[in-house]
């Protein structure tokens, strides 16, 4: 198996359902507030939360996963991000429980977000 299938697999059982349930997988659309699905604004509460089991978009920063691990029901990342302001890595920590999600962006908590319909 090449690299690249072996971390595309990687990648898929940990953004993939992990405990057996579909409604756990962290991929989709996030926000704080249901109005911020579809918005791309400036503040956590403003802004949507996209996961997709190669990048990760936020507050204005698109990113590349970089390495990626587990503890529990945590999955944490390296992210490689650039935006308007330049190109930085990220670390992004992100706990599913049922359709919320807690995010904690660049070291700061920002609370927890709901799965976008």
């Amino acid at each position: 198996m090449t690299f690249l299938k072996c971390a595309a697999a990687l990648i898929a059982l940990i953004f993939g359902a992990t405990s057996g349930h579909a409604a756990d997988s962290v991929n989709g659309r996030w926000a704080a507030d249901p109005a911020a699905c579809w918005g791309g604004g400036s503040t956590p509460a403003q802004s949507a939360f996209v996961v997709s089991s190669y990048a990760v978009r936020w507050l204005g920063d698109t990113c590349r996963v970089g390495r990626m691990y587990k503890t529990g029901e945590t999955i944490h990342l390296q992210a490689f991000c650039w935006s308007a302001e330049g190109e930085r890595t990220i670390p992004v920590s992100m706990t599913p429980h049922a359709d919320r999600l807690a995010v904690v962006w660049d070291r700061g908590s920002r609370g927890v977000l709901q799965r976008c319909p």
